[in-house]
């Protein structure tokens, strides 16, 4: 039986399922707003969503998509001091949950689910992989002083590139720094690279030591060529399929065993010296972007690989 792991809206799952009913295989979603009764039996774990039960035993393949599940230990106690203590040991036990469908056939982990730009950026270069240079700052002076005019861009570190304030959805693009617009000696640490002319930009899926890559041609269009996701809905970039150098394909598979991941959505750029520049890594990140335009059908390789 195949456990899914992800959230309710993400249709990439539901395309992935839809292959597995194809192949006859037994399945399980669980999102992260299901509320999972959970017994221990000794040497095995049931757990029971709805009208779903199954044993921890049972599960033969596991895919982490997205979300976290949400497991119902029963009570709690009121008193503070034994409360402190079994959040500790609940925590303990769901690592270990975690853990357990890790070991069995798997993509992705609950446990590695989120990657820091920064570390990644740093084991990338250690291993030869061409990188920008990243920079953080909070002082003025000092951004100045150190890159000296060059042209930077700046954007979130930790990836994430959307919030919601009340009914307003903000989008925090890849944008070019003006350092004008800096009112303030000093501000919160943000995160700087410097700027990369490009030839025109990747988005490679990875599984399991296999490669799917597409090239997107966002440099000539105004909205898209800092940050292809600003996308142009009337004259949508021209994509296509993309072999990657094998040295280039050596290079992330050594990248992404090294950071302990087996499958995930690589962006890099491609600079008009035919520099292979890497960007960055999401362990979470749509793939059916990829696999439709480029005729890759990414959701039934997955499905056959669980």
């Amino acid at each position: 039986m195949v456990l899914i792991i992800s959230a309710n809206s993400d249709k990439s799952t539901t395309h992935v399922i839809e292959w597995l009913d194809n192949l006859h295989k037994k399945w399980i979603r669980l999102n992260e707003s299901d509320v999972i009764d959970i017994a221990f039996l000794g040497d095995d774990i049931r757990f029971v969503q709805g009208n779903d039960c199954f044993l921890l035993s049972e599960i033969t393949s596991y895919w982490y998509r997205r979300g976290y599940m949400r497991f119902n230990f029963g009570k709690i106690s009121d008193i503070s001091t034994f409360r402190i203590l079994q959040k500790v040991e609940i925590e303990c036990i769901v690592e270990y949950i975690y853990y357990s469908l890790s070991q069995k056939r798997s993509i992705n982990s609950f446990l590695n689910r989120d990657v820091n730009k920064l570390i990644v950026s740093s084991v990338a270069r250690n291993l030869g992989v061409l990188t920008p240079i990243d920079f953080l700052f909070s002082e003025k002076n000092s951004l100045l002083e150190k890159t000296n005019n060059q042209k930077c861009i700046t954007k979130p570190i930790s990836g994430d590139s959307i919030q919601i304030i009340e009914d307003v959805s903000i989008f925090n693009y890849t944008s070019i720094l003006d350092t004008g617009q800096i009112e303030t000696d000093t501000f919160f640490p943000s995160f700087v690279q410097n700027y990369i002319e490009k030839k025109y930009e990747l988005r490679v899926f990875y599984l399991h030591g296999k490669f799917y890559a597409m090239a997107i041609f966002s440099q000539k269009d105004n909205q898209t060529h800092i940050d292809f996701r600003q996308y142009n809905e009337i004259k949508p970039n021209r994509t296509t399929v993309f072999n990657l150098p094998k040295e280039i394909e050596i290079q992330l598979d050594m990248l992404m065993k090294k950071i302990d991941l087996n499958c995930g959505s690589i962006d890099m750029i491609v600079t008009p010296e035919n520099e292979f520049v890497f960007l960055e890594v999401n362990p979470v990140g749509q793939f059916g972007m990829v696999s439709n335009p480029c005729n890759f059908n990414l959701e039934k390789i997955i499905a056959e690989y669980l």
